[in-house]
């Protein structure tokens, strides 16, 4: 893999690094579960406002929503 550089803080990279050794792993690998982990939750925060775009399409609220996992539940069973 070529490594590619970000730049942050001195302040914050002083805390991933003692982070890093109280953990026995490096700063490199504590930022990158960081940023898989952000880009993981962004992904997830663009499919809720999709879903809730699209709800409000279908006129669906939170009050139909635990009715409406009932039924298609109901309809794969059978």
């Amino acid at each position: 893999m070529t490594a590619k550089n970000a730049t942050i803080s001195p302040e914050l990279f002083a805390r991933v690094t003692e982070e890093a050794a109280a953990e026995g792993t490096t700063a490199d690998e504590i930022a990158n579960e960081a940023m898989k982990r952000y880009l993981a939750i962004r992904r997830v925060d663009r499919l809720q406002r999709c879903g809730h775009k699209r709800a409000e399409e279908l006129g669906i609220t939170e009050d139909d929503v635990h009715r409406l996992i009932a039924e298609s539940r109901a309809e794969r069973r059978r």
